[in-house]
């Protein structure tokens, strides 16, 4: 591995640490909450199990997130009717107010974050995001963790 490879997983960790300030900066919401919020507005209902996969997450983190939103009213949580071994999650009304309020803001972060660069530059950076993120899950497939299930 050359020091140009291990520079360009540095400045990947970098900038996710720089994204999730910018996001909460900007939209006002962390950003480990608001990909569950927004992963149940996708998914009207889904259980935990669902979650940490589509969202690559452990699950773990996940029940501790669960609990907050549940806290404050985002969302509601059940054991599922077959087998309460399952908690399914879905979205309240005031969940689905606070993303739908919030969209704006999250455009708007978008497009400050991407100001500037070509769509041709944006295409390849996520291609080679994208290649990186097989890598990864792949390495996680291996050792047998849940971050490396597919969405």
């Amino acid at each position: 591995m050359s020091e140009q490879d291990r520079n360009l997983l540095q400045q990947m960790a970098r900038t996710a640490r720089a994204m999730y300030a910018a996001f909460e900066g900007e939209v006002g919401h962390a950003l480990p909450r608001w990909r569950i919020l927004q992963a149940l507005a996708d998914m009207p209902e889904a259980t935990q199990k669902q979650l940490v996969t589509r969202l690559i997450m452990d699950a773990g983190a996940l029940t501790r997130q669960m609990k907050a939103l549940e806290h404050d009213g985002l969302v509601t949580r059940s054991a599922d009717p077959q087998d309460n071994r399952i908690t399914r999650v879905a979205l309240t009304a005031s969940g689905k107010q606070l993303i739908a309020a919030a969209q704006p803001q999250r455009h708007a972060f978008f497009e400050k974050a991407l100001d500037g660069l070509a769509p041709e530059r944006i295409a390849i950076a996520q291609a080679v995001l994208h290649e990186v993120e097989e890598n990864l899950r792949r390495m996680s497939c291996l050792r047998g963790g849940a971050a490396g299930k597919p969405d």
